[in-house]
């Protein structure tokens, strides 16, 4: 799940098409931490399984918006602890879009932007353990929030492809209602890949992965690092938990082994 093409040239194909669009590439400050910068965003979009391999999540001459968006990069507003490789802050969308190619009104309304609330994750990297968060290069951050976003990329084909199981099964009649009932209706956030219109002020402005935030109270379902489900659950939340063991073990069965989800929370 690597990021796809060369990315220096993703990012210079995307820059020749900034100058053309006559954007206002000026960065500003709401008054708060918030500040304020115009990036070319990419919808992550979701896909069946079986097209996945075929196509790639690449922003080499791909549909992309153009907004502006406020981000608290601000240590007191952080979201949560500092990963081991990426930050979590608080973002709002700032101004009205603009699109590379027409929409329709649904596809306006699958896009992230149609989300109450956003957060803007960023990757970086430490030198040593606990000894602070550095900024990869421009072309190596962008590589690697490529590399994010090709990982919700396959989780969404992933979760489409259980979910379109589970269908399946049920259609055939030969599952008790009961059963049909405690089956959940989950999915993955809705997530994009923004940069930087700027690219030649990216030094001040970096590349993130923006996802709608989750409001409700915080549930770690599945760890990434057991096969072990999380025990103190309620009722409802041990239902959710045993509906994704079992989605785990119908993705790896239906990938022929090769993949599944984990770290399950939300």
């Amino acid at each position: 799940m690597h990021a796809q093409g060369n990315i220096h040239k993703q990012a210079l194909s995307i820059g020749m098409c900034s100058l053309h669009m006559n954007v206002d590439y000026t960065h500003s400050s709401t008054g708060t931490g918030y500040t304020s910068v115009v990036f070319h965003l990419y919808d992550i979009p979701s896909i069946s399984f079986s097209n996945l391999i075929s196509t790639p999540f690449n922003i080499t001459n791909s549909h992309y918006t153009i907004t502006m968006l406020a981000i608290d990069t601000s240590p007191k507003a952080m979201i949560g602890s500092v990963g081991s490789f990426k930050s979590c802050h608080p973002a709002l969308v700032h101004s009205p879009r603009t699109t590379s190619t027409p929409m329709s009104t649904a596809s306006l309304w699958s896009s992230i932007l149609s989300a109450e609330h956003l957060v803007a994750k960023h990757v970086f990297f430490q030198k040593e353990p606990g000894k602070g968060c550095h900024r990869f290069p421009t072309e190596d951050e962008l590589a690697k929030t490529l590399d994010e976003a090709n990982c919700l990329y396959w989780g969404a084909a992933l979760m489409g492809m259980a979910y379109t199981f589970v269908d399946q099964i049920l259609k055939t009649g030969k599952v008790q209602k009961d059963v049909e009932k405690l089956v959940p209706h989950l999915r993955l956030v809705h997530a994009a890949l923004v940069i930087p219109v700027d690219i030649d002020n990216s030094n001040s402005c970096a590349n993130y992965l923006i996802e709608e935030r989750i409001s409700s109270t915080f549930v770690e379902y599945i760890n990434n690092n057991s096969a072990v489900s999380a025990c103190i659950l309620d009722s409802k939340e041990a239902e959710i938990r045993l509906f994704l063991c079992f989605v785990q073990h119908i993705q790896y069965c239906l990938s022929n082994e090769m993949a599944y989800l984990s770290d399950f929370q939300g």
